[in-house]
Formats: C-alpha cells, sequence, structure tokens
C-alpha cells in the first residue's frame, strides 16, 4: 500500500492476494484475514497517531502524514528488499541512530540529553576510541574509568547514548546506552554492550541502564523475550520507538523524509512478490 500510495484496500483484495500464496490453505483464509486486521488495530492503539494504517468497515486505510513518517522509515528499512540485496544498510545506519536518539530523549523528558556514539564517528565524536570515551565523559560531567581503552573497540557496541541530568550538575543521573541495529538476526545484538567494559571506561557510579534499538516489530509471543529482557533493560522496537515520538519532533525530519521517498521508488520498482513481506 505505502509502496504503490493505495490509500484503501478492502477485505476481498485481500482475500485475492493471500489466495496466491501457495503456503496458505484456503480453508484458512477469514481466519488470516480477521488476525491481520485484529493485529493493526492493535497497533493503532499502541502506536497512536503515528501509526498510518486503519481497519474501517472491513477495509484497511492507509493515510501518510508528517507524523507517520517514522514508521514508515522503519518499515522500509525492515522490508525493502533492494536495501538488503544492495547492502546499502550501511547508509541509513546514522539516521535510524539520530531517530532512536530522538526517541530515547522523548522517553526520559525534555531535560534529557544524548549524543550519537556510534562507529563511523559522526558531529563532533573524535575517531578515537580513547578519545570518544573523555569526549563522552565531558559530556556525562564524570570522569573516565580506569579501565583499557583499546582502540579498536572503535563504539563497544554503543550507538547512541541519552541522559538526564539534574540542575544541580551533581553526578548521580539515568543513563542509558543504547544498541542500534537493522541486522536480520538482531537478536544476538543484544549482547554487544559489556556492562563489566563500560564500568571501567566511564565512572558512572551505579551502572548504567542497557537498550537494544530495531526497526522491527517484535511479534507477540516471541519466543526470545522473556531473553532478551533479562540481556538488556528494555528494547525498543518499531511500535515502540513510534509510541515516543508521539510527541517528539524529528530532529532530522528533513533527511528521514528524503532517503524514505528514495527507497519507496526503489522498492517500486521490485516485483511485488520480492516486497510484500
Amino acid at each position: 500500500m505505502v509502496v504503490d500510495g493505495c490509500s484503501t484496500v478492502s477485505r476481498s483484495t485481500i482475500r485475492r492476494l493471500l489466495r496466491g500464496d501457495v503456503w496458505i490453505d484456503r480453508e484458512d483464509l477469514e481466519v488470516i484475514i480477521e488476525l491481520l486486521t485484529q493485529e493493526l488495530s492493535r497497533r493503532s492503539q499502541v502506536v497512536g497517531r503515528t501509526y498510518p494504517f486503519s481497519v474501517e468497515s472491513g477495509n484497511i486505510r492507509l493515510a501518510c502524514s508528517d507524523d507517520s513518517l517514522c514508521y514508515v522509515f522503519l518499515l522500509c528499512i525492515s522490508t525493502s528488499a533492494p536495501l538488503r540485496s544492495e547492502n546499502r544498510q550501511a547508509d541509513v545506519e546514522l539516521l535510524l541512530d539520530m531517530v532512536v536518539l530522538d526517541a530515547l530523549c522523548g522517553y526520559l523528558s525534555g531535560e534529557s540529553r544524548g549524543v550519537h556514539f556510534g562507529w563511523p564517528s559522526s558531529g563532533d565524536r573524535p575517531p578515537s576510541f580513547p578519545a570518544a570515551i573523555q569526549w563522552l565523559a565531558d559530556r556525562l560531567g564524570l570522569r573516565p574509568g580506569k579501565g583499557e581503552k583499546r582502540a579498536a573497540r572503535r563504539d563497544a557496541g554503543v550507538d547512541v547514548v541519552v541522559w538526564r541530568p539534574f540542575r544541580d550538575q551533581r553526578e548521580g543521573f539515568v543513563t542509558v546506552l543504547t544498541q542500534c541495529t537493522s541486522a536480520i538476526d538482531w537478536t544476538e545484538k543484544a549482547k554487544d554492550i559489556v556492562i563489566d567494559l563500560w564500568r571501567g571506561y566511564i565512572d558512572f557510579g551505579k551502572d548504567p541502564i542497557t537498550c537494544l534499538a530495531t526497526p522491527f516489530v517484535i511479534p507477540r509471543p516471541f519466543d526470545k523475550w522473556d531473553e532478551l529482557r533479562r540481556t538488556v533493560h528494555f528494547v525498543l522496537d518499531r511500535l515502540r520507538i513510534c509510541e515516543l515520538l508521539e510527541n517528539v519532533p524529528l530532529t532530522v525530519y528533513d533527511q528521514v523524509k528524503e532517503w524514505t521517498r528514495s527507497e519507496l521508488r526503489s522498492m517500486g520498482q521490485v516485483p511485488h512478490e520480492e516486497n510484500s513481506h
């Protein structure tokens, strides 16, 4: 619907499309359609106005707007066949990181601050890992730790750092270290942040919170959910990211919009059976 700019798809059209899937038993069609519409309704309730789809009188409707741009952006990263086949994931990594940074700042309130720490370095983050740790410690107002800071670590599994300082500028506040990934095997990336190492890099006092962010939607139920929530403190999937951005403007709005439009054009040049998931 997004690729073709189709604003409405009827139940009969969905039925016709599903009949072309050799893996679906025709006797299960109505059950599958009902589950589909239920899931769309659930996502709409979870995400709020940033969700572009709705179910009305059995039809699926699409209403793309500025509010739903982030959802469509993350949807493209998750489903674009050209993006994967052409190995262009690196082209969108920084944008994904910045979107997650905005979401986390919204989560910790308007007084929060954040930086992009991931490799390759951007902004004024020094390319050298030891120098980058000093740079980050300075922004946090904390002392560097006594652990060895090997240059080969690059970003030590952390793409985004967000914290919520107090106006007294004293130590002792919430800090979130986040790994952002669009990899298909994203669950393994939850192990990238090793807190024992980060405790040696920066003197946080108490350990920071860890987060894994991915543009995919984590299904309910998910057999690895319990393992994930015991590996990192919390996970941000597409639904959670967009929920947090419901009242937060994107700092990279123009770049996200331009990339999304370009990727939709690329997806439109691929036969539908290749990008219909």
